[in-house]
């Protein structure tokens, strides 16, 4: 006795164009400066300079996802950037 294939049906819906919700943009953290803004900190006798961009921030031409980051780079251990930076309000 022959056994049966299964058939699996895959059904797609159709939406229209008006039910799909648009993404809504990341708000901005309010303890961030306007893009553009160099932030400037001297540590352990150094200038550092880190420059806020829409996406990120540039520091030693390095662009980095947070300012957090941009601090463990500098420190070497995980800190607030912005307790370091002192931009927490």
């Amino acid at each position: 006795m022959k056994k049966k294939s299964k058939q699996v049906v895959v059904k797609v819906a159709k939406q229209k164009v008006a039910d799909v919700a648009e993404p809504t943009p990341k708000e901005r953290d309010g303890r961030l400066p306007a893009v553009g803004t160099v932030i400037t900190k001297t540590y352990h006798g150094q200038n550092l300079e880190v420059k806020v961009l829409e996406i990120g921030f540039e520091y030693q031409g390095k662009i980095y996802k947070s300012i957090s980051r941009v601090a463990m780079e500098i420190v070497k251990r995980p800190i607030s950037g912005y307790v370091f930076f002192g931009l927490s309000k």
